[in-house]
């Protein structure tokens, strides 16, 4: 069985050699928690391929062109295996995101209508309203626990609006995929477990489905609607498809938005002088929340190479393991000046924070639409706020980069 993220302990201290820190690097590593930034910098300085010995031994891409090139080229790079370690929480493969080939095609064909740039737009006010709704009692009170106040909240309700699925579901969302995350994954011992772990979220989601099916679809365009009304290969979705799909919706989509939202806030509050720059040119807000996206360094994968290739004169063998950084790519000095500072007058934002390739995220316009709200609609109400005095942002370096914790106070720092 895969040693998972919650048995490896790794070490406290960081090792002593670069080597060394090579060799034991891990998105888990509790040396890296803190601040894997400096630590990625240090590694990609030794080269473009390297080699750690954690999980059972994997390659770590360090440079944009070579995650890049590899994502172009999923022949060469699957995408059966999405993590290291890789744990497979459902028997199936999530579609479309673990197929390959003509099978990844078919169905991403079949499902690329679903979040095109005129379905986020139908559902933006109801995102705005969202937002709101979670702003107004913060700038009331004066202050937050912004992870959970707003981050995780945001793009939940955002999640379930998208699905067609009442927004008063959301305490039973999170605490089944806070379950999972928390206690089902790390204590699961076997496939077994692991996948009787994953079987409320199933359940939730197969429930939500059959009463939108007894509902009706007609005139609905939420997913889960369209899902109901859509073919593949001229056959209907059946059940275990549409939740599966579901399910690879949200684990995608729920972590990944509210770290980076998370690391953003965390970002401007640290720089009063963004903020002004941001309450004082809304019209600029696109290209300003692009950039904090590619800032905030977020989303690691992996891939499994399909047969023997060299890169760098580095050779991979057929059934190796390699890590994809695709934030850390947006910090690559070859590609980007002043990688390291956020520069809203950039002339081109070629970030990689949602992949590129045949498995281009889904959700990618999603997403931006969630932190262009989230800037408007915050500081529309609360134009000036600081981490709140005695209190340190909570940090987290995995596959899903963020923030556990980020108290922040209302009003200018004194």
């Amino acid at each position: 069985m895969n040693q998972t993220a919650a048995q490896h302990q790794g070490c406290p201290v960081a090792p002593g050699t670069p080597e060394e820190r090579i060799r034991r690097w891990s998105t888990y590593q509790p040396w890296l928690q803190a601040d894997p930034v400096g630590a990625w910098h240090e590694l990609r300085e030794h080269g473009p391929v390297l080699r750690s010995e954690e999980f059972g031994g994997y390659w770590i891409l360090t440079r944009y062109a070579d995650i890049e090139w590899a994502a172009r080229n999923p022949d060469l790079f699957s995408s059966a295996d999405i993590g290291i370690p890789n744990r497979q929480i459902y028997k199936d493969k999530l579609i479309p995101i673990q197929l390959d080939g003509e099978d990844h095609r078919k169905w991403r064909q079949a499902l690329s209508a679903l979040f095109n740039p005129a379905v986020v737009g139908h559902i933006t006010p109801q995102i705005r309203e969202a937002a709101v709704d979670a702003i107004e009692p913060i700038a009331a009170r004066g202050s937050c626990e912004f992870v959970e106040d707003f981050a995780v909240r945001l793009p939940a309700e955002t999640f379930l609006i998208n699905f067609g699925i009442d927004r008063s579901y959301l305490p039973e969302l999170l605490a089944h995929k806070n379950w999972l995350r928390r206690e089902g994954l790390p204590n699961a011992r076997n496939d077994e477990e692991l996948h009787a772990a994953g079987r409320p979220l199933w359940e939730f989601f197969s429930a939500a489905v059959d009463v939108r099916r007894a509902e009706g679809i007609e005139g609905r365009r939420d997913v889960i609607s369209s899902l109901l009304r859509a073919e593949h290969e001229g056959r209907p979705l059946t059940q275990d498809e549409i939740v599966n799909i579901i399910l690879m919706t949200m684990f995608a989509s729920l972590d990944t938005s509210n770290s980076l939202l998370s690391m953003v806030f965390r970002h401007l509050a640290e720089h009063p002088e963004v903020q002004r720059t941001v309450v004082g040119e809304p019209h600029r807000l696109p290209a300003m929340a692009e950039e904090l996206i590619r800032h905030e360094a977020m989303v690691s994968t992996a891939r499994v190479v399909t047969r023997d290739v060299e890169l760098h004169d580095v050779k991979l063998r057929a059934g190796d393991r390699v890590l994809m950084s695709w934030g850390f790519a947006g910090l690559d000095p070859e590609v980007f000046e002043r990688a390291d500072e956020v520069d809203f007058d950039r002339q081109s934002v070629r970030h990689l924070a949602f992949g590129i390739g045949p498995h281009r995220c889904l959700g990618m316009h999603l997403a931006r639409r969630i932190v262009k709200v989230a800037l408007e609609e915050w500081h529309a109400r609360i134009p000036e706020y600081h981490i709140t005095p005695g209190t340190e942002p909570v940090s987290r370096y995995s596959p899903i980069r963020g923030l556990d914790r980020l108290d922040l106070t209302v009003g200018a720092a004194r």
